[in-house]
């Protein structure tokens, strides 16, 4: 698929669709190795929105919803022009205004602490194993 119609596919894409990205990845060279470079990857996840310069594709994996303020998202961002391929899996598999907030906590980030970090609470929900 050309780079054109990449762009074009990445263009119509709307958050909260669940997407399957194929992309080369930037790799690190070796001469104890001959891989080809570039590295193909195929990503999945939820297409939250696309940001920076050049434009990244954001697109999680995980999304732990606390509370409706407090999250923590997996991502992927990849850059537009790595894509090689965009496939669709599922138009609006999380809603929009899910996928809105899960941008927006990802752009927060590690940069912006105004919330009390939160401790992973340890889960006792099955008996030890012998």
């Amino acid at each position: 698929m050309g780079i054109k119609a990449v762009l074009r596919r990445i263009r119509s894409l709307q958050p909260g669709d669940l997407v399957c990205i194929c992309w080369n990845d930037a790799s690190i060279g070796s001469s104890f190795r001959s891989a080809g470079i570039p590295v193909l990857v195929r990503s999945w996840g939820i297409y939250v929105g696309s940001v920076g310069d050049p434009q990244h594709m954001i697109l999680t994996q995980n999304d732990f919803a606390y509370n409706d303020q407090i999250r923590d998202d997996d991502y992927t961002a990849i850059p537009h022009p790595w894509a090689t391929n965009v496939v669709v899996l599922e138009k609006k598999c999380v809603n929009p205004q899910d996928a809105e907030t899960m941008l927006k906590n990802i752009l927060q980030g590690a940069g912006h602490r105004r919330r009390r970090r939160l401790k992973q609470m340890r889960a006792e929900n099955h008996e030890k194993l012998d």
